[in-house]
């Protein structure tokens, strides 16, 4: 596990609770990606977007964009499946 992403995924999950979207937002831990050098990544499904670099405030402003139902930003955008090719 890469360094922080123990600590960003209890930040998401206790952030996730105190916003009472436990029911909407599911915060889990995955197995390897093999992206390590890019820093934690979070990734949304069923987006199927993968942000890496994150921090407290990316984790955090993430949350409030899909609570928001807003599109997600860009900013640590790392990786987007094409949807088209299923």
């Amino acid at each position: 596990m890469g360094k922080g992403n123990e600590e960003l995924k209890i930040l998401a999950q206790t952030y996730v609770a105190s916003q009472g979207l436990e029911r909407d937002i599911m915060v889990t831990k995955s197995g390897c990606l093999d992206q390590c050098e890019y820093g934690p990544m979070v990734l949304v499904y069923p987006d199927g977007k993968w942000f890496s670099g994150m921090d407290e405030a990316g984790v955090r402003n993430l949350i409030d964009q899909i609570k928001d139902n807003r599109p997600l930003l860009p900013r640590h955008l790392h990786f987007q499946f094409d949807q088209k090719k299923g």
